[in-house]
């Protein structure tokens, strides 16, 4: 689209009944690479960004491509995911594409009646009929019950996504090492390579998923992959979600791993009050603990969460002070009011055994809400992690809006002008939220809106000492009906694009509707 001819322009994907664009950032040689290649071109020649071949309109779909250059489609490279994304339309990315001189303008009218043939070779398959090679899958520690499905070599040899049988299809076996909790899903995972079909829940994913990868079935794999997103809201216990990410470590899943930790730290109140909080293994707290996007009330209520987990692992016998030390300095002290710290050593349950951890943390707390940012990094190289703030839901560094947008939706709410007590001093922020159902109405407020809706929280002023200014690096949090929050979007300029109540840009897709909107300042120092 927009290029002076059919080897250039505008990146455009068809998902979901409409097509959208593609962003710019992380956009790439590799990633135009598959584009062209797609589009029947040798390569790409350049990869082009800003928007050179004009903006687009309606959904930005794809943003934060990193394609190997190898795939076939944009749709099997790795990416933030369906709809999500934090650009506008200037940045909509481009491709131009090296001539192919082997194509040829030649009229083609082709005629498709291969519709039903991924049913009749489920058929073929469930018949277990006509074999002349046998799969079986076995686990190491159950020979007695090892399980045996017969297929067909021919179809098999000419299955792109059965690569890992053809070396083997000389002979008339071939044996599949799984294991015990894997194997009621090789079935499926076998005729999943006739139809090319197979249906995916919250129970089959970790399965099929392993099992795509350690054979290679490409499609599979990354489908299944992209899949988890949809299924960790189904579970409110919270065991498929640590599941999945300690399956996602093991397999070395680092995209996995992120899917997994994002969930848990954007809904981690919920977390800590289910069952599989205090079950989790120190390795795992301190890859959450670590994260800057934990949704929590405030950073004493994660503090009284590792207290929990610390006294009940005591009792399981498995934990040690070092392992706990650790995690109490995960702990950012400096955003806990001073008044709580002063409490802690009267009321912690821990404190006794760990004192040389909480007082070390205390006095960063104290240093903190006492001094002025020049005097805190004077001896400093580069911002603290305990100095910038997690996401915290409660008052006063949230406000929240309860029910759908609405069309002239303005309120204003107060908070502090930062979370140390020395620039508070009385000092508040006046914040406006509005919310945009057009992009005029945005754009009429002075924003530059490419979709809709939208919403911007601006402040009455940007405070500023002297070498240095506060930032805010504010969000807004979707909730489902459910309660999880499906979706957390930063403001960019002060404005942030909603997605809607269907799946599409939402990291977790709410099953409803969202019942709620809550929006969180979070004030940072800014050299």
């Amino acid at each position: 689209m927009g290029g002076l001819s059919s080897l250039e322009g505008r990146v455009e994907v068809f998902y979901g009944g409409s097509w959208g664009t593609v962003c710019d950032d992380s956009w790439d040689i590799n990633d135009a690479n598959v584009v062209c290649r797609s589009l029947g071109f040798r390569n790409a020649t350049e990869a082009l960004i800003g928007g050179v071949f004009g903006a687009g309109s309606g959904q930005i779909l794809l943003d934060d491509m990193e394609c190997k250059g190898t795939e076939s489609s944009l749709a099997l490279c790795a990416f933030k995911g369906w709809g999500i994304s934090d650009c506008q339309h200037t940045e909509d990315a481009g491709v131009r594409c090296h001539t192919n001189m082997d194509l040829d303008n030649s009229n083609v009218y082709s005629l498709d009646s291969s519709s039903d043939l991924p049913e009749l070779l489920g058929r073929l398959f469930e018949s277990q009929q006509g074999c002349d090679f046998n799969i079986t899958a076995r686990s190491s520690n159950e020979e007695a019950s090892s399980h045996t499905i017969c297929v067909h070599k021919l179809v098999l040899s000419l299955s792109t996504e059965a690569s890992f049988l053809i070396p083997t299809l000389d002979s008339d076996s071939f044996t599949m090492e799984v294991t015990s909790e894997c194997k009621p899903f090789i079935f499926d995972f076998i005729r999943y390579l006739y139809t090319r079909t197979i249906g995916v829940t919250l129970a089959s994913a970790q399965c099929l998923h392993k099992l795509a990868s350690e054979y290679n079935v490409r499609a599979l794999q990354q489908y299944a992959g992209q899949l988890f997103s949809q299924l960790l809201p189904e579970d409110p216990t919270f065991k498929s979600q640590v599941s999945f990410y300690e399956y996602a470590v093991l397999s070395g899943d680092i995209q996995l791993q992120e899917t997994c930790l994002q969930y848990m730290a954007w809904n981690c109140e919920a977390f800590i009050t289910s069952p599989m909080w205090t079950r989790v293994s120190s390795q795992t707290m301190e890859a959450l603990l670590s994260r800057s996007d934990l949704v929590i009330p405030d950073e004493a209520f994660l503090l009284d969460a590792l207290e929990h987990w610390i006294l009940e692992n005591r009792k399981e016998g498995t934990s040690n002070t070092s392992s706990e030390a650790a995690l109490l300095q995960q702990i950012r002290f400096p955003m806990m009011q001073p008044e709580k710290l002063f409490d802690l050593q009267f009321t912690s349950a821990v404190y006794k055994s760990l004192g040389d951890v909480y007082l070390a943390g205390m006095l960063q707390g104290f240093q903190f809400h006492s001094l002025s940012f020049n005097k805190l990094m004077q001896h400093w190289q580069g911002m603290r992690e305990d100095y910038v703030p997690r996401i915290y839901t409660t008052s006063p560094w949230s406000y929240v809006k309860v029910g759908g947008y609405d069309y002239t939706w303005s309120r204003s709410f107060q908070t502090p002008v930062h979370n140390s007590v020395f620039l508070q001093q009385g000092n508040t922020m006046s914040w406006t939220v509005k919310v945009y159902q057009t992009t005029q109405s945005c754009r009429n407020s002075g924003y530059s809106c490419d979709t809709a809706p939208a919403v911007s929280l601006s402040p009455s002023y940007v405070p500023s000492q002297q070498n240095y200014t506060i930032g805010y690096h504010n969000s807004v949090l979707l909730v489902c009906n459910s309660g999880y929050i499906s979706h957390v979007q930063e403001f960019k300029n002060n404005l942030a694009t909603l997605p809607t109540n269907g799946t599409l840009g939402q990291t977790y897709p709410c099953a409803s509707d969202f019942s709620s909107y809550r929006f969180v300042v979070r004030p940072q120092y800014s050299p």
